[in-house]
């Protein structure tokens, strides 16, 4: 029984660990606010939310992570490309809302202008990005 247990011990820490993101990734949830609400699109149009990670030298980061979002509920969840999270740090969180191929805000709020960042790690609660207050 003894042996049985020594190898089920770490089986089972490696499935809880693996349950919150690979290599201590994290997945990042939060909502967009414009004029108070949440920020809802038609199905023709999407928003599209990006994390940017702020580098030490202020030079492009290597990677960018997208986020998924609901356009009906103006929710988004930052994954990763494979579903295991994001790696923690600081990022710029650039909001573009397109339609036609055109943002309707006027890159305001992209990858070089938005004045949102974070810290992200464990301790991150669901984020607020209220366009409203930069």
């Amino acid at each position: 029984m003894s042996h049985l247990r020594q190898r089920f011990v770490p089986i089972l820490f490696m499935f809880i660990f693996a349950a919150c993101g690979g290599e201590g990734r994290l997945n990042v949830t939060g909502k967009v606010l414009k004029g108070g609400a949440p920020l809802t699109v038609p199905e023709d149009e999407y928003v599209r939310v990006t994390f940017f990670p702020v580098t030490a030298d202020g030079g492009p980061p290597k990677n960018t992570y997208a986020a998924s979002y609901d356009g009906k509920s103006g929710t988004f969840r930052a994954t990763g490309a494979d579903g295991q999270g994001i790696p923690p740090g600081k990022y710029r969180i650039a909001v573009e809302h397109e339609k036609n191929r055109r943002d309707l805000f006027k890159g305001a709020y992209d990858g070089d202008h938005s004045p949102f960042e974070s810290d992200i790690d464990r301790r991150t609660k669901p984020l607020v990005i209220d366009l409203d207050k930069k």
